[in-house]
């Protein structure tokens, strides 16, 4: 068991490095700003397809979008780079779409430009 822990790097001197990001996250709010911001993102790319018709399959309620795509918009925003990932319990046209803290404005665009076509 020791030597399986240190394999997984679980040490207990590595402790205080998890601890030090853990403060910074939790400091001064951090870690709301984040979250503030993935979820409006995830508002952004649930405009950004309800304005081109697309139906969602679930209000957005965080961070994640799930939607309703056609064979069509999926060949196109797979052809533009995009990495969509079927949510099939939803049906098999629903796609999940997530949002983080790093989604930039520009990558919204982008998804626009290719459901544009």
């Amino acid at each position: 068991l020791p030597h399986l822990r240190k394999r997984a790097g679980h040490l207990f001197s590595k402790h205080r490095l998890l601890g030090a990001q853990m403060a910074a996250y939790l400091e001064d709010g951090l870690w709301l700003r984040l979250a503030a911001h993935a979820n409006s993102m995830a508002q952004a790319i649930a405009a950004t397809f309800t304005a081109r018709g697309v139906a969602l399959a679930h209000p957005v309620e965080a961070n994640e979008v799930f939607a309703h795509l056609s064979p069509d918009a999926v060949c196109r925003l797979e052809a533009a780079g995009a990495r969509v990932y079927q949510w099939a319990q939803d049906g098999p046209d629903v796609y999940r779409f997530v949002a983080s803290w790093a989604t930039t404005q520009a990558e919204i665009d982008a998804l626009a430009r290719a459901l544009d076509g």
